[in-house]
């Protein structure tokens, strides 16, 4: 049996109809709602990657790694997660970074002061994370961890840090 990635995606998009109470009553009317454009609704769903059914290998374990609680020092593009430089302490992963990324995943767990993380894949901006986001992003054709950058622009020692839970999977 082959060993599989299996990527859970979801995207609700809001509507904000909130209105001010302008009635004697404390307080205004939160509205909620799931966008009419998006047929009231959640899209997304699963997806298995690196099983071999598209023909792209499966992964083995040699193949992942993970960094826990790792603080983001360096401050713009240019480290990659090819090896530990953006990290304080250059901490190493648990597992093996593997050449080719299929999927990565990064979570904002923590921060000290304000601070932004990016997560960019080729020069080109997937997400700026804020305190309590996460983000996973699956890569079909594979992608080199050398272009899997993620920096914090604000990052100042002992003022703005932030600290993250990143894991990357290969085949």
């Amino acid at each position: 049996m082959a060993n599989q990635i299996r990527i859970h995606t979801a995207v609700e998009v809001i509507n904000d109809s909130s209105e001010a109470n302008t009635g004697s009553s404390v307080g205004d009317y939160t509205n909620l709602n799931l966008d009419a454009h998006t047929a009231f609704r959640s899209w997304g769903g699963n997806y298995d990657i690196a099983t071999d059914k598209h023909g792209d290998g499966a992964y083995n374990d040699d193949d992942i790694c993970y960094w826990e609680n790792a603080v983001v020092d360096i401050t713009g593009a240019g480290g990659g997660l090819g090896d530990s430089a953006w990290n304080l302490g250059n901490v190493a992963p648990v597992g093996n970074i593997p050449t080719t990324a299929h999927v990565v995943a990064v979570e904002y767990v923590s921060e000290l002061g304000t601070a932004t993380v990016t997560v960019q894949i080729n020069s080109e901006v997937h997400a700026l994370l804020v305190g309590g986001d996460a983000i996973v992003i699956p890569l079909h054709a594979g992608e080199a961890v050398a272009n899997i950058e993620i920096f914090s622009a604000e990052y100042s020692a002992d003022a703005h840090a932030a600290t993250v839970n990143v894991m990357i999977a290969g085949v």
